[in-house]
């Protein structure tokens, strides 16, 4: 989801009212959840399911995909 669609985003201050990030990239979620942890990214966020369920094992690369 992009923030400007989401309604916890204000528009006058570009920015997340919870203080959330929403990083686009694989590579940059990892790297903020390492850092600030996976509450800190937005619930909305595309990648923090898959991170949530790999925490505890290393991750490298794409998350696989389930079908």
């Amino acid at each position: 989801m992009q923030c400007q669609d989401c309604p916890l985003f204000d528009p006058e201050l570009r920015r997340c009212r919870d203080g959330k990030i929403n990083p686009q990239k694989w590579e940059q979620a990892l790297e903020a959840a390492n850092v600030f942890g996976i509450r800190a990214l937005c619930a909305y966020n595309d990648h923090r399911e898959a991170l949530a369920r790999s925490r505890g094992r290393p991750m490298h690369g794409e998350p696989r995909r389930h079908t």
